[in-house]
């Protein structure tokens, strides 16, 4: 049961490079009140062990280097699986534009590319 009423974000990495932006997005979401939690590098099924640990409404999953259109689909499934239906999920990083309607079409609620202004990712969250 959640203390207060802050939005909780999670957010993972599908690598432990390259994490300037990663640390920029926290700063942002946490200087808008948002509740951030860095979970770092996690596979999908650590990633929603994080989440349910930690009860939080956004997994925020920074993707690189990793395949999206792999993993993404393995994290949407083993959320399912854990039948954690309000947790949404949006992605961060260089994700190929041809699959963000696949990847939305599993469930993904937003995705952000490099360059995104921070507003719109904390406005974002915060309409959702």
């Amino acid at each position: 049961m959640k203390v207060n009423n802050k939005i909780r974000v999670l957010l993972v990495s599908d690598t432990p490079g390259h994490s300037t932006g990663y640390h920029i997005v926290a700063k942002g979401m946490r200087e808008a009140g948002i509740e951030v939690i860095l979970g770092g590098f996690q596979i999908p099924s650590k990633i929603v062990e994080s989440a349910l640990q930690e009860d939080v409404d956004f997994i925020g999953y920074r993707i690189m280097d990793g395949a999206p259109e792999v993993l993404v689909p393995i994290l949407m499934n083993l959320i399912k699986d854990k039948s954690m239906l309000d947790t949404k999920v949006i992605l961060g990083g260089i994700i190929p534009p041809h699959i963000h309607s696949m990847l939305k079409d599993i469930g993904v609620c937003g995705i952000f590319t490099p360059g995104t202004n921070m507003s719109d990712i904390v406005n974002y969250i915060k309409e959702n």
